[in-house]
């Protein structure tokens, strides 16, 4: 999959949170693995913009609800890896 198209922070936050409201419909319906396919898709296409303050709380939520997904498929490395990585970003 290749990167968006983006013009700036408010595309990339619009795709970020487009990405989010589609995995958390996955998760919602118990579908973790869908739910890791559109936040990993999100995580990757604008890893570059990890630092971005206006992406701050929208990054936090994927990790963090990444997490959440990696709990529900019993993989609880990579569910408290992800938890790190948002517990990382309330301190940026």
């Amino acid at each position: 999959m290749g990167q968006p198209e983006h013009n700036g922070g408010c595309d990339a936050l619009d795709f970020l949170r487009e990405r989010l409201l589609h995995g958390n419909d996955c998760l919602m319906q118990g579908n973790a693995r869908g739910a890791l396919t559109y936040y990993d898709s999100a995580l990757a296409s604008f890893a570059l913009q990890r630092d971005d303050a206006h992406l701050r709380e929208t990054w936090h939520a994927l990790w963090n609800n990444k997490a959440l997904a990696h709990q529900q498929l019993n993989e609880t490395m990579k569910a408290q890896h992800a938890a790190m990585v948002a517990n990382s970003l309330l301190g940026s």
